[in-house]
């Protein structure tokens, strides 16, 4: 059976990314050369519905290795950027101020991960960025537990808000987990700005409690709601202390499993975490619905040999494709396996040849077969031969090779419909403004044409050509009574070339 799609709230609270960033992945290609972008389910009167797996698929390949460009690191989306800015309310998420310096900081560096996944940026001010990368706020192996503790803490919060749209009659007690999880937070903090921004973002959560009581008497749980609101009012206005709140909280939470029937979960036993993740059965959340823990079957999380590889771990020569080599699994994914799936069929595309169109055949890898379920999937449509719809098979574009057919003239059907013609009108070059000129030359961006194409537009960052004291003469313009080799005397140059800037290379 069809499972329905979900809504983009549920999708957000998944993925712990905002609803507007998932409808951004649906219009734009993320990963520069990879034109892969989320799926749209359904839509209805403006509000998007995605296919769960879709989102679950999509959400851990953004969290594989970035392309890197001419040897540099990924560049980070703007709406990425934007996405960790709201995170952390527009200023840095360590000590709430700086606003006008603030930067993305990757929490895994990205010289080793290429990882611009929005897990793994925090907002910083420049001061605090640097710090972190250089291991100067405090002992490095500390402040990088609490940097990722922090950050998990924020994006907790923002899902805790995405709850809310979705499921009003759970929210306060996602809340009030939150706070379980912030009082914990606050007791690692090691420094005074570390406790500082562990209590502003408890401020923030314990404001949203007033607003989660039930309000319609038609609720089912409004009589219970409006027997906890007291206590929950009082937290809201109490003058204590954070720390004493986040205890208050925590009774309240207590409160709230009872009165709805929530129960620890029967497989994690209340600790969230089953086999190196989440818990499956309460997602995280520690506590389930008692109707629905009565209903689990712990027999279903038993380890057993996988039956496909019986237990080997290889299947074919390589690693099993549905153990993924660690020979077992749980009792109920063992039992959606249909070893008639992974039986090897003439590939549809090449029919068995291995070469589709002169080259290698991308569904089969040139082998000429491949698994009975991986075939069933390929639509033999997609593979039709079209016109490009860019060069409507002339093979030229503004006067040079179609960038989307490579000079070719005509496309796969797949191909052709991910084209998006209107990416390439013309739009004012959103750094000159259509003047065509930049700090006294030709805008580095357009060319000096003063517009570019809107594909090109979304990708432009604005910060990357501020001009910014010199790296090598410190904005002296000089050094050893000569013009700085760098700013040529000028004093300051655009901050991506600030970034490029290579001290070894002037040894």
């Amino acid at each position: 059976m069809t499972k329905p799609p979900i809504s983009e709230f549920e999708a957000a609270a998944m993925t712990a990314m905002s609803p507007d960033l998932l409808r951004w992945f649906t219009k734009y290609a993320p990963k520069s050369g990879i034109k892969r972008k989320l799926r749209v389910a359904d839509k209805k009167n403006d509000a998007y519905f995605f296919d769960a797996e879709e989102v679950v698929s999509f959400d851990q390949w953004l969290k594989l290795p970035w392309p890197k460009k001419d040897g540099k690191r990924p560049g980070i989306p703007k709406a990425i950027r934007d996405e960790i800015k709201v995170e952390a309310g527009g200023e840095c998420a360590i000590c709430n101020k700086h606003e006008d310096t603030c930067e993305a900081a990757h929490i895994d560096p990205v010289s080793q991960s290429f990882n611009n996944h929005p897990e793994n940026l925090i907002w910083l001010c420049a001061n605090h960025h640097t710090a972190y990368d250089k291991g100067l706020f405090g002992p490095a192996e500390a402040e990088e537990d609490f940097i990722v503790g922090f950050k998990l803490v924020l994006r907790r919060y923002r899902v805790m808000l995405w709850k809310m749209q979705h499921e009003a009659s759970h929210v306060l007690f996602s809340v009030l987990d939150n706070c379980d999880h912030l009082q914990k937070q606050l007791a690692a903090a090691t420094t005074k700005e570390q406790v500082a921004a562990v209590q502003s973002l408890a401020e923030k959560t314990l404001k949203k409690l007033p607003k989660l009581a039930a309000v319609s008497k038609a609720d089912p749980n409004y009589a219970n709601v409006k027997a906890l609101s007291n206590g929950i009012n009082a937290l809201k206005v109490s003058k204590v202390s954070v720390p004493k709140r986040l205890v208050a909280a925590q009774s309240l939470r207590t409160e709230y499993a009872a009165t709805f029937g929530f129960v620890a979960c029967p497989l994690c036993k209340g600790t969230g975490h089953h086999d190196h993740g989440d818990c499956p059965v309460c997602h995280g959340d520690r506590e389930i619905d008692e109707r629905l823990a009565e209903s689990v079957d712990l027999t279903d999380f038993e380890k057993i040999n996988c039956p496909l590889c019986e237990g080997s771990g290889r299947h074919n020569g390589d690693e099993c494709p549905a153990c993924a080599g660690e020979r077992n699994m749980d009792r109920r994914d063992a039992s959606y396996i249909d070893l008639r799936d992974f039986d090897l069929v003439n590939c549809p595309v090449c029919e068995g040849k291995g070469e589709f169109r002169g080259v290698t055949c991308r569904e089969c890898g040139g082998e000429g077969e491949l698994e009975r379920q991986h075939a069933a999937r390929i639509d033999a449509a997609d593979y039709k031969v079209v016109k490009c719809p860019l060069c409507k098979g002339r093979g030229q574009y503004d006067g040079r090779d179609c960038p989307e057919c490579g000079g070719n003239g005509d496309l796969l059907a797949r191909e052709a419909a991910l084209v998006e013609l209107d990416s390439y009108n013309k739009v004012r070059c959103p750094l000159c403004r259509g003047k065509g000129h930049h700090n006294f030359g030709d805008c580095p961006v357009c060319g000096g044409e003063g517009s570019i194409e809107k594909r090109h537009s979304d990708s432009v960052d604005l910060r990357a050509y501020e001009l910014v004291n010199c790296p090598r003469c410190s904005g002296r313009g000089s050094q050893s009574e000569y013009d700085c080799a760098v700013c040529g005397g000028e004093r300051k140059i655009e901050r991506r070339h600030a970034e490029d800037y290579d001290p070894r290379e002037f040894d």
